[in-house]
């Protein structure tokens, strides 16, 4: 069997279209192989795309959401609800896409509208809120959402802090008195990378993507440094080191440790609901990809998360290819789905016609 199981390549299709398009690729050329699709996602974009394909046939509605986007002002946000679950993306609302290039500023931009998202739908009476994280134009920690759910950040004089990272090198005691204690019980936070909240592979490895010069890194380092310093000290627990705390800008980190929130990959959520965990056997073909293979892809995003299960090959086919496998490695393939030298902007236009293309020549390889 050939599983078809891709996450979304950003700015182009999302998880759904891509798998489409790679299986039409493949039939084009493969006529009697029996072709599965489970598009995939770690969390961050396409994740609501994926709960509602796995959710077909099932009750599932939209409801919106006004809250704060990441450069503060206000912006409308889906939630899809079935029964007493709710499950909102952090892409949505605090998503990098959400601010144009020149107005990225970690310092500033803010996590607020993610708390706002989660109280909303603890107050409409949701049993869960599973929230995806990934995405995130923010380097806060968390701090803005934490804060409205309860938290306060308080300085030396028992001032709150103003709002944003740049205040956290300031901080000097948080009061957990008050938060929301639906919280705790009801928040299921999945993470899209296994990065630790500090250090160099921490929540900062992708915030010159959102707008960080080196002076900013600095400062967010400190901030965050200081946040991890003040928030152990508050629970009598270190956990700034453990796996998938820096995701979305130090977020899980935040959830994890001062609201008590249970976490685990994305990647591996999406794995048991669609079914994909158990099914796979050591037989199967698996042809995956993404917009940009690096090496968190191939540690424990979709990708990552895929290469730990049964399978004979995965086939890997990528708008860029950041990393090399390693020789070792006989049961992976990485290939570019571009046809030669190409302008970023026509590749990812063109992004859903080279997945058809390279599937149809992988698909004779196979047939």
């Amino acid at each position: 069997m050939i599983i078809v199981a891709p996450t979304a390549f950003k700015e182009a299709l999302g998880p759904v279209a891509a798998a489409r398009a790679i299986a039409t690729g493949l039939k084009s050329s493969l006529k009697r192989k029996k072709i599965e699709l489970y598009p995939l996602s770690d969390g961050g974009d396409g994740f609501l795309e994926c709960i509602s394909y796995y959710f077909k046939g099932q009750r599932l509605r939209n409801v919106t959401l006004q809250v704060t986007d990441p450069a503060g002002g206000q912006i409308k946000t889906t939630a899809l609800i079935s029964g007493r679950q709710a499950f909102i993306e952090s892409a949505s609302i605090l998503g990098l896409r959400l601010v144009a290039p020149q107005e990225r500023d970690p310092l500033k931009t803010t996590s607020k509208g993610l708390g706002e998202a989660i109280l909303a739908l603890l107050d409409k009476g949701m049993e869960e809120v599973v929230v995806g994280l990934g995405g995130s134009a923010t380097v806060d920690g968390g701090r803005d959402a934490l804060e409205v759910l309860g938290v306060r950040f308080l300085d030396s004089k028992d001032n709150p802090l103003g709002p944003g990272p740049a205040e956290l090198t300031d901080l000097e005691r948080i009061d957990l008195s008050g938060i929301d204690p639906r919280v705790k019980k009801q928040v299921l936070i999945l993470w899209d990378v296994d990065s630790p909240l500090l250090g160099p592979y921490g929540a900062l490895i992708y915030a010159p993507q959102k707008g960080a010069g080196q002076k900013d890194l600095k400062a967010l380092e400190l901030s965050l440094q200081r946040y991890a310093e003040v928030a152990e000290l508050a629970i009598a627990q270190r956990l700034d080191h453990r796996r998938g705390m820096g995701a979305a800008g130090g977020i899980a980190f935040g959830f994890a440790v001062l609201a008590g929130c249970k976490l685990m990959s994305g990647a591996d959520y999406l794995l048991r609901l669609s079914g994909l965990r158990d099914k796979l056997k050591k037989e199967d073909i698996v042809i995956s990809g993404e917009g940009r293979l690096d090496k968190q892809s191939l540690s424990y995003k979709v990708i990552g998360a895929l290469r730990r299960l049964p399978h004979s090959k995965l086939i890997l086919l990528c708008g860029e290819i950041g990393v090399q496998i390693a020789p070792r490695d006989r049961r992976t393939a990485a290939i570019s789905i571009q046809p030669g030298p190409i302008d970023r902007s026509k590749a990812i236009a063109a992004t859903k016609e080279n997945l058809k293309q390279t599937a149809t020549q992988i698909g004779r390889l196979l047939a």
